[in-house]
Protein backbone atom coordinates (compact mmCIF):
# COMPACT_ATOMS: atom_id res chain seq x y z
CA UNK A 1 0.00 0.00 0.00
CA UNK A 2 1.12 3.67 -0.14
CA UNK A 3 0.50 5.24 3.36
CA UNK A 4 -0.82 7.89 3.58
CA UNK A 5 1.58 9.60 5.79
CA UNK A 6 3.78 9.87 3.15
CA UNK A 7 3.59 12.80 1.58
CA UNK A 8 4.69 15.11 4.35
CA UNK A 9 7.59 17.73 5.19
CA UNK A 10 10.89 15.63 4.67
CA UNK A 11 12.97 14.69 7.61
CA UNK A 12 16.51 16.61 6.98
CA UNK A 13 20.04 16.47 9.03
CA UNK A 14 21.01 18.23 12.31
CA UNK A 15 23.20 18.61 14.30
CA UNK A 16 23.20 16.98 17.74
CA UNK A 17 25.97 15.75 19.49
CA UNK A 18 25.42 12.08 18.21
CA UNK A 19 26.70 12.32 14.32
CA UNK A 20 24.54 15.15 13.67
CA UNK A 21 20.85 12.87 13.93
CA UNK A 22 18.15 14.26 15.68
CA UNK A 23 17.35 11.35 17.08
CA UNK A 24 20.16 10.91 19.20
CA UNK A 25 20.62 13.85 21.35
CA UNK A 26 23.05 13.64 24.42
CA UNK A 27 21.56 12.71 27.70
CA UNK A 28 22.37 14.97 30.48
CA UNK A 29 23.82 13.38 33.29
CA UNK A 30 23.69 9.55 32.44
CA UNK A 31 26.40 7.53 34.40
CA UNK A 32 28.57 5.69 32.83
CA UNK A 33 29.74 2.04 33.46
CA UNK A 34 32.78 0.15 32.82
CA UNK A 35 34.49 0.20 29.24
CA UNK A 36 34.15 -3.13 27.22
CA UNK A 37 34.41 -4.43 24.32
CA UNK A 38 35.99 -6.82 21.57
CA UNK A 39 38.75 -5.96 19.08
CA UNK A 40 37.39 -7.83 15.08
CA UNK A 41 40.12 -10.01 13.29
CA UNK A 42 40.57 -10.44 9.63
CA UNK A 43 39.63 -7.73 7.26
CA UNK A 44 38.59 -5.50 9.83
CA UNK A 45 41.17 -5.29 12.01
CA UNK A 46 43.34 -4.02 8.85
CA UNK A 47 40.92 -1.32 8.11
CA UNK A 48 40.70 -0.68 12.00
CA UNK A 49 45.06 0.15 11.64
CA UNK A 50 44.48 1.82 8.23
CA UNK A 51 41.84 4.44 9.68
CA UNK A 52 43.98 5.47 12.94
CA UNK A 53 41.47 8.09 13.61
CA UNK A 54 40.42 8.23 16.97
CA UNK A 55 38.62 5.78 19.57
CA UNK A 56 35.25 4.92 20.18
CA UNK A 57 34.00 4.33 23.78
CA UNK A 58 32.44 1.34 24.86
CA UNK A 59 30.46 1.81 27.74
CA UNK A 60 27.91 -0.19 30.10
CA UNK A 61 24.32 1.44 30.02
CA UNK A 62 23.28 3.74 32.94
CA UNK A 63 20.03 4.45 34.20
CA UNK A 64 18.30 7.93 34.32
CA UNK A 65 16.32 8.48 37.81
CA UNK A 66 13.11 9.39 37.26
CA UNK A 67 11.00 11.45 39.03
CA UNK A 68 8.07 10.13 41.29
CA UNK A 69 4.16 11.08 40.10
CA UNK A 70 1.64 12.03 42.45
CA UNK A 71 -2.14 11.13 42.20
CA UNK A 72 -3.49 14.49 41.02
CA UNK A 73 -0.77 14.74 37.90
CA UNK A 74 -2.48 12.26 36.27
CA UNK A 75 -4.43 13.37 33.40
CA UNK A 76 -7.35 12.23 31.00
CA UNK A 77 -4.60 12.75 28.23
CA UNK A 78 -2.72 10.25 29.35
CA UNK A 79 -2.96 6.46 29.23
CA UNK A 80 -0.83 3.25 29.91
CA UNK A 81 1.69 2.87 27.13
CA UNK A 82 3.91 -0.08 26.25
CA UNK A 83 6.92 2.10 25.60
CA UNK A 84 9.76 4.22 27.14
CA UNK A 85 7.12 6.76 29.18
CA UNK A 86 8.54 7.65 32.54
CA UNK A 87 6.65 8.60 35.88
CA UNK A 88 6.61 12.35 36.28
CA UNK A 89 5.84 15.03 39.08
CA UNK A 90 5.09 17.68 36.88
CA UNK A 91 4.06 21.40 37.77
CA UNK A 92 0.25 22.38 38.06
CA UNK A 93 -1.40 22.73 34.85
CA UNK A 94 1.00 21.25 32.97
CA UNK A 95 -0.08 17.67 30.86
CA UNK A 96 1.66 14.19 30.67
CA UNK A 97 0.36 13.17 26.91
CA UNK A 98 0.97 9.36 26.35
CA UNK A 99 -0.23 7.77 23.57
CA UNK A 100 -1.04 3.79 24.16
CA UNK A 101 1.23 1.43 22.14
CA UNK A 102 0.87 -2.26 21.52
CA UNK A 103 2.77 -3.99 19.05
CA UNK A 104 2.13 -7.11 19.87
CA UNK A 105 0.23 -8.48 16.75
CA UNK A 106 3.60 -7.16 14.50
CA UNK A 107 6.18 -9.86 14.57
CA UNK A 108 8.76 -10.31 12.25
CA UNK A 109 9.33 -13.76 10.38
CA UNK A 110 12.61 -12.24 8.63
CA UNK A 111 13.73 -13.70 5.68
CA UNK A 112 17.51 -13.51 4.96
CA UNK A 113 19.40 -12.88 2.67
CA UNK A 114 17.68 -9.71 1.13
CA UNK A 115 18.74 -7.48 -1.42
CA UNK A 116 17.69 -3.84 -0.56
CA UNK A 117 18.85 -0.33 -2.16
CA UNK A 118 19.33 1.80 1.03
CA UNK A 119 19.39 5.40 1.61
CA UNK A 120 22.58 6.14 0.21
CA UNK A 121 21.27 4.62 -3.13
CA UNK A 122 23.47 1.59 -2.10
CA UNK A 123 22.38 -2.01 -3.06
CA UNK A 124 23.35 -4.42 -0.39
CA UNK A 125 22.48 -7.74 -0.04
CA UNK A 126 21.78 -8.23 3.98
CA UNK A 127 22.45 -11.94 5.34
CA UNK A 128 22.93 -11.58 9.02
CA UNK A 129 20.61 -9.77 10.80
CA UNK A 130 22.01 -11.66 14.07
CA UNK A 131 23.80 -9.25 15.89
CA UNK A 132 22.66 -5.55 14.99
CA UNK A 133 24.81 -2.04 15.38
CA UNK A 134 22.07 0.36 15.90
CA UNK A 135 22.59 3.69 15.11
CA UNK A 136 19.68 5.76 17.38
CA UNK A 137 17.14 5.69 19.23
CA UNK A 138 14.51 5.10 16.15
CA UNK A 139 16.13 2.31 14.69
CA UNK A 140 16.30 0.53 18.00
CA UNK A 141 12.59 1.25 18.87
CA UNK A 142 11.62 0.23 15.46
CA UNK A 143 13.12 -3.22 15.50
CA UNK A 144 11.87 -4.09 19.24
CA UNK A 145 8.60 -3.18 17.84
CA UNK A 146 8.83 -5.99 15.01
CA UNK A 147 9.80 -8.22 17.54
CA UNK A 148 13.40 -7.92 16.99
CA UNK A 149 14.53 -6.73 20.60
CA UNK A 150 17.22 -9.01 20.95
CA UNK A 151 18.68 -8.75 17.58
CA UNK A 152 20.02 -5.06 19.03
CA UNK A 153 23.56 -5.96 19.56
CA UNK A 154 25.17 -2.61 20.08
CA UNK A 155 23.16 0.92 20.49
CA UNK A 156 25.03 4.85 21.69
CA UNK A 157 25.40 5.40 24.99
CA UNK A 158 23.01 8.28 25.34
CA UNK A 159 20.28 5.73 23.98
CA UNK A 160 16.82 6.89 25.75
CA UNK A 161 14.42 4.00 24.07
CA UNK A 162 14.47 0.93 26.58
CA UNK A 163 15.20 -1.11 23.19
CA UNK A 164 18.83 0.43 22.81
CA UNK A 165 19.44 0.71 26.70
CA UNK A 166 18.80 -2.95 26.69
CA UNK A 167 21.71 -3.36 24.18
CA UNK A 168 23.95 -5.92 25.34
CA UNK A 169 26.86 -3.72 24.19
CA UNK A 170 27.08 0.54 24.13
CA UNK A 171 29.22 3.02 22.16
CA UNK A 172 29.69 6.90 21.79
CA UNK A 173 30.13 7.73 18.19
CA UNK A 174 31.32 11.33 17.22
CA UNK A 175 33.71 13.30 14.61
CA UNK A 176 35.89 13.40 17.49
CA UNK A 177 35.58 8.99 18.38
CA UNK A 178 35.60 7.60 14.18
CA UNK A 179 34.90 4.79 13.24
CA UNK A 180 37.30 2.32 14.74
CA UNK A 181 35.57 1.21 18.05
CA UNK A 182 32.13 0.42 15.78
CA UNK A 183 33.86 -1.75 13.50
CA UNK A 184 35.73 -3.50 16.68
CA UNK A 185 32.01 -4.60 18.06
CA UNK A 186 31.79 -7.48 15.07
CA UNK A 187 28.41 -7.28 14.39
CA UNK A 188 26.69 -8.84 11.97
CA UNK A 189 24.77 -5.62 10.48
CA UNK A 190 25.13 -1.95 11.06
CA UNK A 191 22.11 0.32 10.51
CA UNK A 192 22.66 4.14 10.00
CA UNK A 193 19.97 6.81 10.62
CA UNK A 194 21.43 9.76 8.86
CA UNK A 195 22.84 9.60 5.46
CA UNK A 196 24.91 12.26 5.36
CA UNK A 197 27.05 11.11 8.38
CA UNK A 198 26.22 7.64 7.99
CA UNK A 199 27.32 7.12 4.74
CA UNK A 200 30.68 6.39 4.87
CA UNK A 201 30.69 4.38 7.79
CA UNK A 202 28.64 2.11 5.99
CA UNK A 203 31.05 2.20 3.33
CA UNK A 204 33.72 1.12 5.68
CA UNK A 205 31.97 -1.27 6.77
CA UNK A 206 30.99 -3.10 3.96
CA UNK A 207 34.82 -3.06 2.70
CA UNK A 208 35.36 -4.74 5.71
CA UNK A 209 33.11 -7.50 4.82
CA UNK A 210 30.13 -6.92 7.16
CA UNK A 211 26.85 -5.52 6.06
CA UNK A 212 25.55 -2.40 6.24
CA UNK A 213 22.29 -0.12 5.26
CA UNK A 214 21.52 3.71 5.94
CA UNK A 215 17.92 5.03 6.12
CA UNK A 216 17.31 8.31 3.95
CA UNK A 217 16.86 10.22 6.97
CA UNK A 218 15.16 12.87 4.69
CA UNK A 219 11.97 10.76 4.48
CA UNK A 220 8.91 10.10 6.15
CA UNK A 221 8.00 8.40 9.39
CA UNK A 222 6.32 5.99 7.32
CA UNK A 223 8.83 5.41 4.74
CA UNK A 224 11.72 4.83 7.27
CA UNK A 225 9.18 2.05 9.42
CA UNK A 226 9.10 0.32 6.50
CA UNK A 227 12.77 0.83 5.51
CA UNK A 228 14.11 -0.91 8.58
CA UNK A 229 11.72 -3.91 8.22
CA UNK A 230 13.14 -4.14 4.50
CA UNK A 231 16.52 -3.66 5.64
CA UNK A 232 16.17 -6.96 7.94
CA UNK A 233 14.21 -9.41 5.52
CA UNK A 234 10.77 -8.20 7.33
CA UNK A 235 8.38 -6.31 4.76
CA UNK A 236 5.03 -7.58 5.56
CA UNK A 237 5.72 -6.61 9.62
CA UNK A 238 6.72 -3.03 8.67
CA UNK A 239 3.61 -2.36 6.05
CA UNK A 240 1.69 -3.81 9.62
CA UNK A 241 3.32 -1.01 11.59
CA UNK A 242 3.04 1.36 8.52
CA UNK A 243 -0.67 0.92 8.73
CA UNK A 244 -0.85 1.76 12.78
CA UNK A 245 1.30 4.95 12.25
CA UNK A 246 -1.58 6.01 9.77
CA UNK A 247 -4.45 4.40 11.99
CA UNK A 248 -3.24 6.45 15.03
CA UNK A 249 -2.22 10.09 12.76
CA UNK A 250 -5.84 9.52 10.91
CA UNK A 251 -7.54 9.36 15.04
CA UNK A 252 -5.29 12.18 16.20
CA UNK A 253 -6.28 14.36 12.69
CA UNK A 254 -10.41 13.94 13.61
CA UNK A 255 -9.64 15.03 17.06
CA UNK A 256 -8.11 18.29 15.97
CA UNK A 257 -10.95 19.01 13.37
CA UNK A 258 -13.30 18.10 16.18
CA UNK A 259 -12.02 20.34 18.57
CA UNK A 260 -11.52 23.70 16.35
CA UNK A 261 -7.25 23.26 16.63
CA UNK A 262 -6.42 23.85 12.80
CA UNK A 263 -3.52 26.38 12.95
CA UNK A 264 -3.17 26.38 16.58
CA UNK A 265 0.24 27.27 16.77
CA UNK A 266 3.01 24.87 18.98
CA UNK A 267 6.32 25.32 19.79
CA UNK A 268 8.37 22.60 20.77
CA UNK A 269 11.74 23.04 22.96
CA UNK A 270 14.46 20.86 23.56
CA UNK A 271 17.43 20.72 26.18
CA UNK A 272 19.62 18.49 23.37
CA UNK A 273 19.63 20.00 20.36
CA UNK A 274 22.54 21.06 18.19
CA UNK A 275 25.83 20.43 20.13
CA UNK A 276 23.34 19.26 23.25
CA UNK A 277 22.18 22.96 23.59
CA UNK A 278 19.02 24.49 24.24
CA UNK A 279 16.67 24.27 20.83
CA UNK A 280 13.93 24.73 18.67
CA UNK A 281 12.69 22.49 16.40
CA UNK A 282 12.15 23.43 13.26
CA UNK A 283 11.75 21.81 9.46
CA UNK A 284 13.00 18.47 9.55
CA UNK A 285 12.72 16.92 13.03
CA UNK A 286 9.91 14.14 13.86
CA UNK A 287 7.69 16.63 16.30
CA UNK A 288 7.43 19.43 13.52
CA UNK A 289 6.15 16.57 10.90
CA UNK A 290 3.40 15.51 13.18
CA UNK A 291 2.70 19.15 14.04
CA UNK A 292 2.04 19.83 10.63
CA UNK A 293 0.52 16.75 9.67
CA UNK A 294 -2.26 17.57 12.70
CA UNK A 295 -3.14 21.12 10.76
CA UNK A 296 -1.39 22.84 13.06
CA UNK A 297 1.42 25.25 12.79
CA UNK A 298 5.28 24.41 13.85
CA UNK A 299 6.42 27.84 15.32
CA UNK A 300 10.03 26.71 13.95
CA UNK A 301 9.22 25.70 11.07
CA UNK A 302 7.07 28.69 10.53
CA UNK A 303 9.64 31.04 11.63
CA UNK A 304 12.38 29.24 9.33
CA UNK A 305 14.39 27.14 11.65
CA UNK A 306 15.56 23.56 10.27
CA UNK A 307 16.25 21.24 12.09
CA UNK A 308 17.12 21.54 16.11
CA UNK A 309 18.38 25.04 16.15
CA UNK A 310 19.48 27.25 18.44
CA UNK A 311 19.16 30.12 15.75
CA UNK A 312 15.87 31.26 17.50
CA UNK A 313 16.56 34.28 19.38
CA UNK A 314 14.32 35.17 22.93
CA UNK A 315 12.76 38.24 20.65
CA UNK A 316 11.44 36.00 18.29
CA UNK A 317 10.16 33.57 20.98
CA UNK A 318 8.04 36.31 22.80
CA UNK A 319 6.95 37.46 18.74
CA UNK A 320 6.21 34.19 18.09
CA UNK A 321 3.45 34.01 20.95
CA UNK A 322 3.07 30.33 20.80
CA UNK A 323 -0.23 28.57 22.00
CA UNK A 324 1.38 25.47 23.15
CA UNK A 325 4.79 24.65 24.48
CA UNK A 326 5.46 20.81 24.08
CA UNK A 327 8.90 18.76 25.36
CA UNK A 328 10.21 15.59 25.62
CA UNK A 329 10.59 13.66 28.82
CA UNK A 330 14.31 13.90 28.81
CA UNK A 331 14.10 17.66 28.02
CA UNK A 332 12.04 17.94 31.13
CA UNK A 333 14.12 16.28 32.85
CA UNK A 334 17.65 17.90 31.83
CA UNK A 335 16.41 20.96 32.55
CA UNK A 336 14.85 19.80 36.03
CA UNK A 337 11.51 21.39 36.07
CA UNK A 338 10.16 24.29 35.23
CA UNK A 339 12.52 26.64 36.76
CA UNK A 340 15.14 25.54 34.18
CA UNK A 341 12.52 25.79 31.16
CA UNK A 342 12.31 28.96 31.87
CA UNK A 343 15.90 29.76 32.68
CA UNK A 344 16.41 27.65 28.82
CA UNK A 345 14.19 30.16 27.32
CA UNK A 346 13.39 33.42 29.47
CA UNK A 347 10.53 34.85 26.82
CA UNK A 348 8.95 31.49 26.15
CA UNK A 349 7.43 32.27 30.24
CA UNK A 350 5.89 35.72 28.33
CA UNK A 351 3.55 34.01 25.82
CA UNK A 352 0.49 32.69 26.08
CA UNK A 353 1.07 29.44 26.23
CA UNK A 354 3.70 30.24 28.96
CA UNK A 355 1.26 32.35 30.78
CA UNK A 356 -1.35 30.34 30.88
CA UNK A 357 0.86 27.07 31.61
CA UNK A 358 -0.58 25.02 28.31
CA UNK A 359 2.66 22.95 28.52
CA UNK A 360 2.55 19.17 27.45
CA UNK A 361 5.57 16.74 28.07
CA UNK A 362 5.57 13.54 26.26
CA UNK A 363 7.88 10.22 26.05
CA UNK A 364 11.22 10.73 23.76
CA UNK A 365 9.59 8.01 21.32
CA UNK A 366 6.36 10.02 20.46
CA UNK A 367 8.19 13.28 19.82
CA UNK A 368 11.53 13.91 19.79
CA UNK A 369 12.56 10.62 17.61
CA UNK A 370 11.50 8.70 14.26
CA UNK A 371 9.81 5.69 16.26
CA UNK A 372 6.38 3.68 15.56
CA UNK A 373 5.48 5.64 18.69
CA UNK A 374 4.49 8.72 16.74
CA UNK A 375 1.29 8.18 15.64
CA UNK A 376 0.26 7.43 19.42
CA UNK A 377 1.71 10.56 20.36
CA UNK A 378 -0.14 12.65 17.63
CA UNK A 379 -3.27 11.32 19.20
CA UNK A 380 -1.88 11.84 22.92
CA UNK A 381 -0.59 15.38 22.33
CA UNK A 382 -4.24 15.94 19.97
CA UNK A 383 -5.96 14.67 23.23
CA UNK A 384 -4.15 16.86 26.05
CA UNK A 385 -4.45 20.25 23.54
CA UNK A 386 -7.72 19.90 22.98
CA UNK A 387 -8.30 19.78 27.13
CA UNK A 388 -6.41 23.10 27.41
Amino acid sequence: MSPRYENEPHLSTTGTEFVGSSESGSRAGRRQGPTSGRRRSGSAAGLIAALGIGALVLSGCGDAGSTTSEADQASASSSETTGDSKQLKLPSGWKHAVGTTDFQDVQADSKLPTTVTDGTGTEVTVKDASKIISAGDGISSTLAALGLKDKIYAAPNNSTSSAGKDAPEHFEFSKQTGTEGLLALDGSLFIGDNTKRHGDVAKQFRDAGTDAVVVDDQQSQAKKLQAVADYVGAHDAGTKLVDKLNSDMDAAKKKVDKSDLKGHKVIQVTATGAGGANSVAGTGTPGTEMIENLGMTSVGADSGLRGLSREFSNEGILASDPDVIVMAESDFESWGGEDGLWEAFPTLKETKAGKEKHIVVMPDAQIRYSSPELGAGAEALAKAISEF
